[in-house]
């Protein structure tokens, strides 16, 4: 695959075949080389229940091959045909207020028996009908897995005491899992569970959301292994992805790449202007687990991104961001969309096309750049790889465990931040991975707020220190078993005997600041100080050394952050379950300073730096998120592939620029 795919989403079913024609004909003349078509197409597959109609697909498939524009299609089951809601309204999901009515998106019950029948015989009847099409390169299961994040529906119920059986095998069992005791919550039959979805005062308790939201992702996970084991059948030798909102939203991804060969996403990430560039390293974030759900591929798909820029950016925004994409891994950028529609409920939303038609002015030229560029040198890095020895341990138990519901609850808004702290200041590699994943590989692992850890991992983290490795985890980590119940032991839990520290006592930041007047900061070594926030702990040491401190209150002069030597390696602790992206930064830059984590650049703040690896050749990416000028300090005579220029010494970079550079050859 050394073809970088670049294109749009595109729905044939909306226009004239006249329309296709032309639509076609300018993605061509464009560059672009790809379309996105099909996922929210049943009706028009089938418009009344075994009446099948594939033959306009078709059509739009032979004018897609004819302009050498390749499709990555689309199952269609994140819709529901009126007929089938009709027959059996059943099949339509439901939140607090009762069942979804017909229309929209997203509201099927995945729960439903009937509705997974019916989504298989569809998607059995696409892929038959257009799956050795060759114009199609790839599949895409469903849209946008996870969202609405939960189904409160009756078949659910059903679905949740089915599933809490297998997993428990006794009401005991859960009732000791659960800790029904309290409050006299005790069941006595599995069929006394219901979703507590108007729960009165501590009825959501911590274990038995995190069950529930297991159960949810299980629900999407049963649905696209079903569509992959069809679509394989039927159309073999295509590559098949989800579009995944984002890898940390509502379905356990890991549990996605047992039967899909890459993972993608839909960038959505805001734009970047002025000094809020550093919203671009959550872009940053979501491509490097996208990189890892990829099946040890170290690439990804981005299958949706806005094309054009808002009214205050220039258009070179969308060139940075999509190479930003290629730096991370990415083999494709699908730009959502072609053409405007002109009706439905994103009627107003901006395409490449406008509603006359006719390209924007300032975008045609980036995006024809961009295209040119993509075909002249992703080649030379198509096979390549990324290598890191630094990597952020991401956890759904522990994102879906903790207070919460939807995305970007409190666990996986510290985990951006940490993990944005440490790519942007380091100027490395930063993977994602899972407490599962073999850690061997990185000098480095962060993990945020991993309160859930049975002790096996705990074992694993301690073995990866004592062969040499630093581990940076907080007070909240280790101190909560797989049901999400807290351990009978103080902060922090399992890794206190690598920490060689104890949490004595805690106040908030926000209390602190009300009784002192003085903002609730931390002191590193560098003399900068960064605000921290949540729980703050006072830290017993029984062995570790300071190495930042409080800086208000009766805290002041008390550890907040710590290191402890653990066999060959080191545990560094710090005392706070809540802190902001640059807080984590001067945490990073506390550990590139005295363990010599090595930058793969020495760029200015505002420059996002990633590396890939091919073969004996190794391209660095610099992609200035600012919307100024800024400067890389080469140590090294390098070769910017982009222009041919060969660069040495203070290098500046303009704002949204974009270096890709190699060593120069002797």
């Amino acid at each position: 695959m050394d073809i970088f795919r670049l294109g749009a989403s595109y729905y044939p079913e909306w226009w004239s075949e006249e329309d296709r024609e032309e639509d076609f004909s300018k993605m061509e003349a464009l560059g672009f080389n790809v379309v996105r078509m099909g996922e929210f197409a049943w009706s028009w597959f089938e418009p009344r229940e075994g009446e099948y109609n594939f033959e306009p697909m078709l059509r739009a498939l032979d004018c897609a091959e004819k302009h050498g524009i390749k499709v990555i299609m689309g199952t269609t089951t994140a819709v529901c045909p009126a007929w089938l809601y009709k027959k059996h309204p059943e099949v339509k999901g439901g939140n607090e207020k009762g069942r979804y009515d017909f229309g929209g998106r997203k509201g099927q019950c995945l729960s439903s028996p009937i509705f997974l029948e019916y989504a298989a015989r569809i998607t059995e009847a696409q892929a038959k009908a257009l799956g050795n099409h060759p114009a199609i390169i790839g599949w895409q299961l469903d849209n946008e897995p996870g969202f609405p994040f939960y189904d409160f529906d009756p078949c659910c119920t059903q679905g949740f005491r089915k599933w809490l059986k297998e997993k428990y095998g006794t009401i005991d069992k859960l009732n000791e899992a659960w800790c029904t005791m309290m409050w006299s919550n005790v069941y006595n039959d599995f069929d006394e569970i219901d979703i507590p979805v108007n729960a009165c005062e501590g009825g959501w308790t911590n274990e038995i959301r995190l069950d529930y939201r297991k159960y949810f992702s299980f629900t999407f996970n049963r649905l696209l292994r079903t569509e992959a084991e069809i679509v394989r059948c039927h159309s073999p030798n295509r590559f098949l992805y989800t579009n995944w909102p984002g890898a940390n939203w509502s379905v356990n991804c890991f549990e996605g790449s047992e039967y899909l060969d890459y993972a993608g996403w839909d960038n959505y990430v805001g734009q970047p202007n002025g000094e809020n560039y550093r919203v671009q390293l959550r872009a940053s974030m979501e491509h490097s687990f996208d990189r890892r759900l990829s099946c040890g591929k170290h690439k990804f798909l981005v299958a949706e991104q806005t094309p054009l820029p808002d009214a205050n950016t220039p258009a070179d925004v969308i060139r940075a961001q999509t190479w930003l994409n290629v730096s991370h891994g990415a083999f494709a950028t699908v730009f959502f969309e072609w053409r405007s529609p002109i009706g439905g409920a994103e009627q107003a939303y901006e395409s490449i096309l406008g509603r006359d038609k006719k390209y924007r002015e300032n975008t045609e030229p980036v995006l024809r750049k961009l295209a040119t560029e993509l075909k002249e040198h992703y080649p030379k890095f198509a096979e390549s790889k990324t290598v890191s020895e630094i990597a952020a341990v991401y956890s759904y138990e522990n994102s879906w465990g903790t207070e919460g519901w939807v995305v970007d609850g409190p666990y996986d808004e510290e985990f951006f931040n940490a993990y944005g702290g440490f790519k942007n200041r380091l100027a490395a590699n930063v993977d994602v991975i899972g407490i599962q994943d073999d850690l061997s590989p990185y000098k480095v692992i962060v993990m945020p707020n991993h309160r859930i850890t049975v002790p096996e991992q705990a074992e694993k983290v301690k073995a990866f220190v004592s062969n040499g490795g630093i581990a940076v985890i907080n007070t909240e980590c280790g101190t909560r078993d797989e049901f999400n119940r807290m351990r009978e032991m103080l902060e922090p839990g399992l890794f206190a005997d690598i920490c060689g520290a104890e949490a004595v006592e805690n106040i908030s930041a926000a209390k602190l600041e009300k009784q002192t007047g003085e903002p609730s900061e931390v002191e590193f070594p560098s003399g900068v100080k960064a605000a921290v926030h949540g729980k703050l702990f006072r830290l017993k040491l029984c062995g570790a050394e300071p190495a930042a401190y409080y800086t208000s209150g009766l805290l002041k002069g008390t550890p907040a952050v710590t290191v402890c030597p653990y066999g060959k390696g080191f545990a560094v602790l710090y005392a706070t379950d809540g802190n902001d992206i640059y807080f984590y930064e001067e945490l990073a830059q506390l550990i590139r300073d005295k363990f010599g984590i090595k930058p793969l650049l020495d760029a200015d703040d505002g420059i996002i730096v990633s590396s890939r690896l091919c073969a004996d050749k190794e391209y660095i990416f610099a992609v200035n998120m600012k919307d100024r000028p800024a400067q890389i300090r080469l140590e090294s005579k390098m070769a910017d592939e982009l222009t041919g220029r060969l660069l040495s010494g203070s290098v500046l970079l303009d704002g949204y620029g974009v270096l890709m550079l190699k060593k120069a050859d002797n």
